[in-house]
C-alpha cells in the first residue's frame, strides 16, 4: 500500500456542545496523516505584522494525542514545544483547547456574540511539515445558526455562510489569514477590476456600509491611477 501524502488538517469548534460560548474555549482537533517518530509540535511566539514575542501557548490546555485509537505520551520540551511518543507514518490525532479572551487583532476571542482567531493562536505547527498543504475545517453544525464565517483562505468546500473547509498552501499562508465568526456586516467593492471585501464585526445601527464601500473604492482607484496610470 502506498504511503499517503503528508497532510495537516485542523478542525475548529467550540470546546463542547455542553460548554457555552462565553466560556471562551475553542476546541482544536489536529490530524497528521504521516507523522515522524517522536513528532514535535510547537505554537509560534509571533504573528505576522506584529514584532513582539507573544505567549500564545499559555492559553493551550487539555492536550491529548492518539495514534490508532490509543493514547500517546506527550512531553513538553519548553513553553511552546511538545514531543509526541508516536510511531512514524501511522496517522496521529491531537486534541486540545485554547482559551480565547483577547478582543484584539493579535490573538483569539470567543463568546456568544462572535469568534475570531489567528492561526498562530490556535494551530500547532507540525515540525518538518510546515511547507506542506494545510486544511482548516469549521463545521456548520458546531456554530450558531445565524453566524457567518470570513477568511482570506481559499475555500475547498463551504456553504453560503462560509462554513466548511479551506486550504492553505503551507503554514505561513494559514498564519496570514485570520478567521472572523459571527453575525457580521460584509460588503464588496471593485477597484481596478479587482474585488475587495470588508467585514465589520459589531457594527452599530448608525454604521453606513454603503459610504464605507464608496469611499474605499474612490481611495483605491485614485491610488491605482497615481501609481499605475490605470483604474476605472
Amino acid at each position: 500500500m502506498p504511503t499517503p501524502s503528508p497532510g495537516v488538517h485542523y478542525r475548529i469548534e467550540p470546546a463542547t456542545r455542553h460548554t457555552p460560548l462565553h466560556s471562551h474555549l475553542f476546541r482544536v482537533t489536529l490530524s497528521i496523516s504521516v507523522p515522524k517518530r517522536g513528532q514535535e509540535l510547537s505554537l509560534p511566539v509571533w504573528i505576522p505584522g506584529s514584532y513582539l514575542v507573544r505567549e500564545f501557548s499559555k492559553n493551550l490546555q487539555s492536550l491529548q494525542v492518539r495514534q490508532g485509537g490509543v493514547l500517546v505520551a506527550v512531553a513538553q520540551l519548553d513553553k511552546q514545544r511538545w514531543k509526541l511518543g508516536c510511531q512514524a507514518d501511522l496517522p496521529v490525532v491531537v486534541e486540545y483547547e485554547v482559551y480565547a479572551l483577547d478582543n484584539s487583532v493579535r490573538t483569539a476571542w470567543l463568546d456568544a456574540d462572535r469568534g475570531f482567531f489567528n492561526g498562530t493562536s490556535l494551530c500547532l505547527r507540525v515540525e518538518g511539515q510546515t511547507e506542506n498543504p494545510h486544511t482548516l475545517e469549521l463545521p456548520r453544525k458546531a456554530w450558531p445558526a445565524e453566524w457567518k464565517l470570513a477568511t482570506g483562505l481559499p475555500p475547498l468546500k463551504t456553504d453560503r455562510a462560509g462554513f466548511g473547509t479551506y486550504r492553505a498552501a503551507d503554514y505561513d499562508e494559514l498564519a496570514d489569514c485570520p478567521v472572523e465568526l459571527g453575525d457580521f456586516w460584509s460588503g464588496v467593492f471593485k477597484a481596478g477590476g479587482v474585488s475587495h471585501r470588508f467585514v465589520v464585526a459589531g457594527a452599530p445601527p448608525s454604521f453606513d456600509g454603503a459610504k464605507l464601500l464608496a469611499d474605499a473604492q474612490k481611495i483605491c482607484e485614485t491610488q491605482i491611477r497615481f501609481w499605475h496610470g490605470g483604474g476605472k
